[in-house]
Formats: structure tokens, sequence, C-alpha cells
């Protein structure tokens, strides 16, 4: 279960709202079970005085290529909110001309770029909001019955947004959910994540535990009465067996993937990956398409799932699924750009980013070390969503065109 990790005395020594939003952000992103890795965005309003010695009331919200865990003041961008609360009467806007804007309501040009989901923040009108990727929530948003089950966990408290890209639209149509439903203590974003606020930065905070934790208790008692993944399909393979197969399989694999791109691997063989590769459903469950939008950077839409029954003395038969499965996914993905591709669009390498084999686990590749492990690290809270989402229902993902 989720557990607060607010401290009061370490809170208090945060004197700023800028600095309690640092704390805020760096809690929030140190359990990846609320917040994946690079993903979610928090903010806080506050009043400074300008450069004039103005009274300006100000946003900071999480600015783009940071991470909440890490994060610090510098990485936060502050944007006037005088120049942002005028869009909000407008009809639509690109993502273009929204960054454009957002560029000119900027307190400091050497601030980080604002967030595309900058506006999901500036729209709602509270002082602090949190932008979340909880395991939990995101299996109940990927659960075909998701709104069903969130009446039952939370009744009349939620507002439920459907699937759309995030931007200018979303970030209105989250607004205006809230503003059409006042006594909302949350947004659930379908197949994508929580949205909660509060009048201070503990408040805040507090929300986003508490609306996880009433999801994982409900989905904890659906889990008692389910098997995972359909149950057990295959036995793992023992600690020294796998590494010895992963062993004589590593250096054909990199070879197979590193054709447009030199990758760097990693192997990972932790429990719950071993409950997922080995399950009864989970072919079919991981070829359905990301647990999160998040994701999909570090993990692409699929990973590949190697046909192959678990065998000691099969290495060269696995080397021959493994080489087949990675060559016939180079073709599926390039097929994939092919179909959803517009004019200008790069194709990054083909190869899998994750790839995942019964009885041995879970293979990540990567184009440095780091990347192959948040590769990983995100799959494991795929597997969560997964286990999550079955246990309440159907597991429903991004459609292809929604994926690209």
């Amino acid at each position: 279960m989720v557990q607060s990790l607010w401290n009061s005395s370490q809170a208090s020594e945060r004197k700023s709202t800028l600095e309690q939003l640092v704390y805020r952000s760096n809690l929030i992103g140190t359990d990846r079970s609320v917040c994946n890795w690079g993903g979610g965005n928090t903010s806080a309003k506050t009043t400074i005085q300008d450069f004039r010695g103005r009274e300006v009331e100000v946003m900071y919200v999480k600015g783009s290529g940071s991470d909440l865990a890490t994060m610090k003041a510098h990485n936060f961008t502050g944007l006037r909110m005088e120049d942002i609360r005028p869009l909000f009467e407008r009809e639509e806007m690109s993502d273009e001309d929204m960054v454009a804007y957002l560029a000119n309501c900027m307190i400091d040009a050497k601030h980080p770029r604002a967030s595309i989901e900058t506006l999901l923040h500036a729209f709602l009108p509270f002082k602090h909001v949190d932008h979340t990727h909880p395991d939990a929530i995101i299996s109940l948003c990927c659960a075909h019955n998701g709104k069903k089950i969130a009446k039952e966990i939370f009744g009349e408290r939620f507002v439920w947004v459907p699937y759309i890209r995030p931007g200018f639209k979303l970030s209105k149509m989250i607004a205006q959910g809230v503003l059409d439903h006042p006594q909302a203590e949350l947004v659930l974003m379908e197949k994508h994540g929580l949205v909660t606020w509060g009048d201070t930065s503990e408040a805040a905070y507090a929300k986003t535990i508490e609306i996880i934790q009433e999801a994982e208790s409900y989905i904890k008692a659906c889990q008692e009465e389910k098997k995972a993944f359909g149950g057990v399909k295959y036995k793992a393979l023992t600690l020294e067996e796998r590494r010895s197969m992963v062993s004589q399989i590593m250096p054909s694999v990199r070879g197979a993937v590193s054709d447009e791109k030199k990758m760097i691997l990693t192997f990972d063989d932790a429990e719950d990956v071993l409950e997922f590769v080995n399950g009864q459903d989970s072919a079919a469950l991981s070829q359905i398409g990301a647990a999160c939008p998040d994701h999909l950077v570090h993990t692409k839409m699929k990973p590949l799932y190697v046909d192959w029954t678990p065998d000691m003395e099969d290495v060269e038969g696995l080397k021959v699924k493994l080489a087949e499965g990675i060559a016939t996914y180079k073709e599926q993905y390039q097929a994939y750009f092919e179909r959803n591709r517009h004019e200008g669009d790069v194709r990054f390498e083909a190869a899998p980013r994750v790839i995942l084999i019964p009885g041995i686990g879970m293979i990540n590749t990567g184009k440095s070390w780091s990347n192959a492990q948040v590769s990983g690290a995100l799959y494991h809270r795929a597997i969560a969503v997964m286990r999550g989402a079955t246990a309440l229902g159907e597991f429903v993902s991004l459609s292809e065109n929604e994926s690209y």
C-alpha cells in the first residue's frame, strides 16, 4: 500500500511556496507506484514581486525534461497567471501556438520550457495541483469498466475525462468538468492518470495519497478473488539456470537489436516479472498496448513476448525464437510507422525495448544503460497496472493511432 511520506519538521524548513512545492514533488516521485520516472507534474500558485516591484500572481509548474523525485527549484517554470487565464475563453489552440504563448508568460527566460500539461494546472482554480500516474489509479482507468468501478469507490467525488491527447483541449475539459462538479475531489483521466488538489502543499499531497489508498484497497479485495494473469502457465527456471541461459543468449540478442543503433541490454528476473512472463494470459495481455501514455517513449507500444516453453536444454531453440521474434517485431514496427506517419516524421530504431521470455524474465534494450534501466522500471509499472486492471475487468489501452 502507498504510504504518506510527509514529515512536518522537514516540511517546515521549506519556507517559500516554491520550496514547499519542491518538497512535495520529491515525495511524490520517490514512490514509483505513485508516479512514473520522468512523468507527472505538480504546481503551486503564489504571489511574488516582479522585476518592477509589482505584486503578481505566478504559477510554478514542473518544467519539461525533469523527474519529480530529483527535481529542484530551478526545474520549475514560473508563469504569470494574468497572461494565462484569458486562454480559457478560447475554443481551441494548437500545441505549437500554446507552447509559443506560454514562452511569453514566463517570469524568467532561464526557466525550462513549460510542460504540454501546464494549462491543466493553470485552468484549475486551486493553489496546489498534482497530476500523477499511480498504478492503482491507472489500473482503474485502463479497465473496460473503469468508470463504473470508480463510482463504487469514489461515489460522486470524481470527474471522469475520456482519453484525448494532452494539450489545450484536455486541459479545458478537465477544468470545465471540475467547474460543473463543485463537490469533486479528483479527476480520473481515462487510460492516463489522476489529478488532485489542495489549499496547501501538505493538503494536496495528503489528498493524492488518500485517493490512491482508496483505489488500492478496492483492487486488493478484487485481486484476492482472481488468479493473477489467468494463473500459472509456465514454471520459472531456477536462478542458476536463468542466469546461465541469459549469459548464453544476450550476445545474439544484442547483435539482433543493434542493427540500426548500438544498444545496451539489461536483464530483470524480479518476482513480479516472473509472475507475468509465466502467466496463462500474459502473451495476449502484453500485446494490448501501453499501460500509460508516459511509458511509450521508453517501452514502445508493445513488448516482444517470445513464444517459448522453458527448457534448460533448449538454448539453441530459444536463440532461434529470439532471432525470429526480433526480426518480425522490426517488420511490424516499420509497418506501424508507415500506417500512422505524418509528413516529416522520423522513425527511431525499430527494435523492441522490452523482451519477455517465459521461465526466464525480461530483457530491456536502450541506447544507454540508463535508458535500458528506465525501460525496465516502466515495464514493472505496466505489469502492476495489468495485474490491477484484470482484477477489475478487462485491460484496455490506447488505440494504435493514439499510441503513435
